[in-house]
């Protein structure tokens, strides 16, 4: 007897791969980040002194990335930083007529049919109203006919560790 799975049952494996495998590449993006460029978040000795955000965030999408073209399931996509370009426009929401730019995306330039990943990054400095405007952006863009990014990422750069909230699209 033969027994094959459904359509739907193997894109739903696939997109559980998927997942786990670009999960497992943000946490070893964050651990280099901390290893190798925590400076860039807060010197020791200076209480309050750091980077830009854009600074820490262009360091860790080269940890990412790195893991990123290492990857069998994820090489075939592009990391881009503040990419603004949607096709032959410019990027843009409802709440941001004039345009917007995520921090970091993991897409396939060219089409909106690919578009796995969009982080938006804050340092541990920042009010938690930019914050929760970051959440906003990534849920809209998620939700987004246009876009429907799978999945999100709120990063923090916290002083000792970087803190992530994931988001995903509910069916």
């Amino acid at each position: 007897m033969n027994i094959s799975k459904s359509p739907e049952t193997c894109d739903m494996n696939r997109n559980k791969r998927i997942k786990q495998e670009l999960f497992k590449c943000l946490q070893k993006a964050r651990e280099d980040l901390y290893l190798y460029d925590q400076d860039l978040i807060l010197k020791e000795d200076i209480q309050d002194f750091h980077a830009y955000e854009r600074s820490i965030c262009f360091r860790y999408g080269i940890y990412l990335n790195r893991y990123i073209e290492k990857n069998k399931m994820l090489k075939k996509y592009n990391l881009d930083a503040e990419y603004n370009r949607d096709l032959d426009e410019y990027k843009r929401l409802p709440r941001w007529e004039n345009g917007c730019y995520p921090d970091l995306i993991l897409h396939k330039r060219g089409t909106n049919d690919s578009n796995l990943l969009i982080v938006e990054c804050k340092g541990w400095w920042t009010s938690e109203k930019k914050r929760k405007m970051d959440r906003e952006k990534i849920k809209e863009f998620i939700y987004s006919e246009r876009y429907s990014y799978m999945y999100g990422v709120q990063i923090i750069f916290e002083r000792d560790q970087l803190k992530m909230q994931r988001f995903k699209k509910e069916e």
